[in-house]
């Protein structure tokens, strides 16, 4: 009789179910059933989870393509922590003439009544592991509402302190000084890029940074600024490093980087300027001009050559086609109105003037409800223009992207065709239709932020 025993443990720390335990516990099992140690084999999945699929664990999945006669297992939450997953490992091992138990004797699927209790406590498992994840969730959330850190690294510029037994967030004066100094080399005409380098971070990591409410202060927890009870005045998890206005000030530099909005214009640079392709090569085709002058494209290597008014006017048609009736857009920064603490001071004293009606007389009571009325009016506004977050909205113009087009320039175009990930690509003059036209996108103003992001890299890693 071939004998298998299946070890398993979460977390190799845990000494109280170390694989030493269940060892143990198994040759204990094998001479209570008169089995001889010298048939067994051990499959054992060390740092693997319960939870986890039996094929995937490579213990399990070694021990079932080795089909032995019975499976032994410390105890049912060793096999599985979800009802459906030990369920399979018995209809597994039904089919195939395998027995399953336990070292505690909880298991044995030879019976029916075996069968029976293996399926209850098997639920039992499961409802206990959900009970510990949801032991875990709520304590992540309280924790969270009361401004304490849970778990992980901190975000750059804040450092993990522990008081009273808990941990939070500490700006970090070396970390909040380099972000400070590169947030105003940005605002002063820097580049993200450029400044990335300064705090010692990658470009997406420092854009993202900016982009967060970390450096006031703030998290979000699954997209949603954490707010308190009153949904409102966010949660302080520290100080801040940046002030409402100052973050504002970033966003804004660097929406002016994303749209191009500083940018000296490249007059010599045709319309379609990186964005024309050689067929054969896939080469960028160049701008210059023929012997007698007259501006072309053609390609580095030679493959081919088209007049520069033929591939413009193509791509003038095909834009105003596909995009023209498109509404234009601009990006307009909203938010950046952090009004929580004259809120809480609103309330404190509307607090103080509650204390006080509950006490006073007829004569000062009409007084008083004023007061609170005023109190009231002031909160309402407060409340209305609260908006702590700053996003980037997009803003119809008024104008169609036909009447965008006619109104800029060549720069502007040229662009206007980029954000658009325009891509052409010339063909020989044998064919028909040496060109075709394709656009990258479907969003013009996704389109537009992310395409001109991209120079913006490519010309900081130049």
């Amino acid at each position: 009789m071939k004998i298998a025993i299946y070890l398993r443990l979460s977390r190799e720390s845990d000494d109280s179910a170390s694989l030493d335990t269940q060892r143990a516990a198994a040759a204990r099992w094998l001479a209570t059933h008169g089995h001889d140690p010298a048939d067994t084999v051990e499959y054992p999945d060390a740092g693997v989870s319960g939870a986890k699929p039996l094929e995937l664990r490579k213990g399990m999945a070694a021990l079932m393509a080795d089909r032995p006669d019975v499976i032994v297992a410390w105890k049912l939450d060793r096999f599985a922590r979800s009802v459906s997953e030990f369920l399979r490992l018995v209809a597994w091992a039904e089919a195939h003439g395998v027995a399953v138990a336990t070292t505690d004797n909880a298991i044995d699927t030879t019976t029916p009544t075996g069968r029976m209790v293996a399926t209850v406590l098997a639920a039992l498992a499961e409802w206990e592991r959900g009970i510990i994840a949801a032991r875990i969730t709520d304590g992540h959330a309280t924790r969270r509402s009361q401004g304490r850190w849970s778990s992980g690294r901190p975000p750059y510029g804040y450092q993990i302190v522990r008081r009273g037994g808990a941990a939070y967030l500490e700006v970090d004066p070396d970390q909040a000084l380099k972000i400070q100094e590169a947030v105003n080399t940005l605002v002063a005409g820097g580049t993200v890029a450029g400044t990335a380098r300064l705090v010692g971070l990658s470009e997406p990591q420092w854009r993202r940074l900016l982009k967060s409410p970390t450096l006031r202060g703030h998290r979000r927890h699954k997209g949603e600024l954490i707010c308190e009870a009153d949904g409102i005045t966010p949660v302080q998890f520290a100080d801040p490093i940046l002030g409402a206005a100052e973050l504002k000030s970033v966003r804004e530099r660097m929406l002016a980087l994303a749209t191009g909005q500083d940018r000296a214009p490249r007059r010599a640079a045709p319309l379609c300027a990186g964005l024309a392709h050689c067929y054969k090569c896939a080469g960028r085709l160049n701008g210059g001009t023929s012997d007698k002058g007259v501006p072309l494209y053609r390609c580095k290597a030679g493959h081919a050559v088209i007049y520069a008014e033929t591939l413009d006017q193509r791509v003038e048609a095909e834009f105003l086609r596909v995009w023209g009736s498109y509404a234009e857009t601009v990006v307009r920064l909203e938010g950046g109105n952090d009004l929580s603490a004259e809120m809480l001071e609103a309330k404190e004293q509307a607090e103080r003037l509650a204390a006080r009606m509950a006490t006073a007389g007829p004569l000062m009571m009409t007084t008083m409800e004023n007061l609170a009325q005023e109190l009231e009016g002031t909160y309402a506004r407060l409340r209305a223009a609260h908006d702590p977050e700053v996003r980037e909205v997009p803003v119809p113009t008024g104008r169609t992207m036909a009447q965008a087009w006619e109104a800029e320039g060549l720069p502007a175009r040229a662009r206007l065709l980029a954000s658009m990930r325009l891509r052409v690509t010339l063909y020989p003059k044998a064919r028909e239709d040496r060109l075709t036209v394709d656009w990258g996108t479907e969003d013009p103003y996704e389109a537009a932020m992310e395409a001109v992001e991209e120079e913006e890299r490519a010309a900081n890693e130049a």
